[in-house]
Formats: C-alpha cells, sequence, structure tokens
C-alpha cells in the first residue's frame, strides 16, 4: 500500500459518509416539496368551491394526498430513511392522480379539452403538478446513494430500496386515496319535496304546462337526461329556458327572483334571465332550450340552439 492511498476501511467509511451527507440533501430537498405542495393543496381546497360543490370526490382525495405529504414530508426533514420510497410513490401517485382528472371531465358534463384548458390555466394547479413532479425527480437524484446505503447500512439502519418496496408503498397509498374517494363518491338522495318540484308536466313528455306557471318562478328540468335547465314565464307572457350549468366549469346555477339573475356558487359568474353574461369569470351564455308548445299548452323541450362547454 502507498503511503498516499488509505486503509480500505478508512475508504469505506469516507464512502459511506458521502453517501449519506448526499442522501440527506435529497431527503431535505424531498421534504421542504413536500411540504410546499401540501401547502398548494390546501390553497386549491381553500379557494376553489367547485371542488367541493362539483367534484366532492376529488376534494376529498386532494385532502388525503396533502395529509400525506405533510406527514412524508416532515419525516423527511427528520431524516427518516424509510420514508424514501413512500414518497418517491407518493410523488407518482400525486401526479398521476392530478393529471389524470382531465379524463373525469365527462362525469361534469364537460369536454376533455375544455376541462384540461381550465384545469391547466390555474396557477395553483399547474404548480400542485410540478411539485408532485419535484419530488419525483428528487427521489431519482438521490438513486445512487440510497442504493449504495440500502447495501452498506447494518440491518437496524437498513434503508429499504426494493422494486417490491415500492409497489407495497404505491399500493398502500393508492388504497388510502381510493378509499376515500369513495367515500366521497356517496352522494345522498335529495329530498322528496325538492325532487317533486322538479316536474310539473301534465302529459309525458312535457315539463310543465303554460297554464300553472308563475312569473318569475322558475321550473326545473332535465333536457337532454342529466342536465339541468330553468324554464321561466316572462312578464309579456313569453318563456324562456336556459341550461343552468355555468359555461366557466359546469357547476349547477341558482336563480334569485328577487334580482332575476342566475348565480354560479363556484367562482361568482352571473347571467340575466335571458342567459346573457353579467359578471365573469364565464364568458360565454347560457345555452338556450327550444321549446314547442302544443294546443293545450303542453311545453316540449325540443333541442338546444347555442350548445355551450358543458354540452359533452
Amino acid at each position: 500500500m502507498s503511503a498516499n492511498q488509505s486503509p480500505p476501511s478508512i475508504q469505506g467509511k469516507s464512502m459511506k459518509k458521502t453517501a449519506a451527507r448526499g442522501f440527506r440533501r435529497i431527503q431535505v430537498a424531498m421534504g421542504a416539496t413536500l411540504l410546499l405542495s401540501s401547502a398548494t393543496g390546501v390553497y386549491l381546497l381553500a379557494t376553489d368551491a367547485s371542488l367541493w360543490l362539483l367534484a366532492v370526490s376529488h376534494a376529498v382525495g386532494l385532502v388525503i394526498i396533502v395529509a400525506v405529504d405533510i406527514v412524508l414530508g416532515l419525516y423527511n426533514l427528520a431524516s427518516s430513511k424509510g420514508v424514501y420510497l413512500p414518497s418517491i410513490a407518493a410523488g407518482v401517485l400525486g401526479f398521476a392522480l392530478q393529471g389524470g382528472d382531465v379524463f373525469t371531465a365527462p362525469q361534469y358534463n364537460m369536454t376533455v379539452p375544455y376541462f384540461a384548458r381550465y384545469l391547466f390555466g390555474l396557477g395553483a394547479f399547474d404548480l400542485l403538478l410540478a411539485l408532485q413532479a419535484g419530488v419525483i425527480v428528487a427521489g431519482l437524484l438521490g438513486r445512487p446513494h440510497a442504493k449504495y446505503l440500502s447495501r452498506r447500512m447494518n440491518r437496524s439502519q437498513r434503508l429499504d430500496y426494493t422494486r417490491r418496496g415500492f409497489v407495497k408503498a404505491a399500493a398502500g397509498l393508492a388504497a388510502l386515496v381510493g378509499a376515500g374517494v369513495l367515500v366521497g363518491s356517496i352522494k345522498l338522495p335529495a329530498p322528496a319535496s325538492v325532487a317533486a318540484s322538479t316536474t310539473t308536466g301534465t302529459v309525458q313528455g312535457s315539463v310543465a304546462n303554460v297554464n300553472n306557471l308563475k312569473v318569475g318562478t322558475p321550473v326545473y328540468f332535465e333536457y337532454p337526461t342529466g342536465y339541468p335547465n330553468a324554464l321561466i314565464k316572462n312578464s309579456d307572457g313569453s318563456l324562456t329556458a336556459l341550461s343552468i350549468l355555468c359555461t366557466h366549469v359546469c357547476c349547477e346555477c341558482s336563480y334569485d327572483a328577487s334580482s332575476s339573475y342566475f348565480y354560479c356558487p363556484c367562482h361568482g359568474s352571473v347571467f340575466d334571465n335571458n342567459g346573457n353574461v353579467v359578471r365573469g369569470p364565464a364568458s360565454t351564455n347560457l345555452p338556450t332550450i327550444e321549446l314547442n308548445v302544443d294546443s293545450a299548452g303542453n311545453i316540449f323541450p325540443t333541442g338546444v340552439s347555442n350548445p355551450g362547454p358543458c354540452q359533452a
């Protein structure tokens, strides 16, 4: 052995310390990124009412992702080596679930391209995706250190760095999120009084009879099936029927008789009783339902004259 060569045991200790320092830096980066991701998720949950009014299951899923990110972030900052693989799994799962939201658009009466434009137009949503991707990248950068330490550390300190460990962590997190989404998907039946007030037709296929309508009091009906609409009798006796799915993100609007306006509870859009936009963020008028009135005064919907983004 030459004078400038260190004994193998010393070299091994030096390499182990180097790997441990590198792995520690990776965990700090992962921990900070996970906590930033959780903060972004909290911001979305607090500011986007459509999550709670339109997609409760998505909101519950995001709540679970936020909670997992907080726990894993804190454990990473505390140098708990056991959360390395679960953190990467959480990043992959979070990125996949959030990015995959765009394909659930038909569930909310939206087209996939329109919903994608909306989601990716939200800065917080983009940041959340970027942070989840950052966790994955940090985990991959730490791979050499993790691989080395998994072989060199003693049994009590051993770092789990196996494909089986990753799959196990991912499956556990997916099951947790899936259970939450399933609970959030349960819909309670509407009160009988509400269900009964939505139809006032006198013959099959009609939604109401002109003689039974009151000026300014809407009658709600579905046309086509699954698409809520409102029929209003105006002071001059004319009829107006509108889709009440807001053309911004397809949340269901409510009618205020005192102002004769339709209000969206998700992001605050306002429409007049002709469906025209009074206040954004919606920029497209509400679709108009075409009507046919027979000789007995029965009213039948026959089509949609100006389909919007919610008529998927």
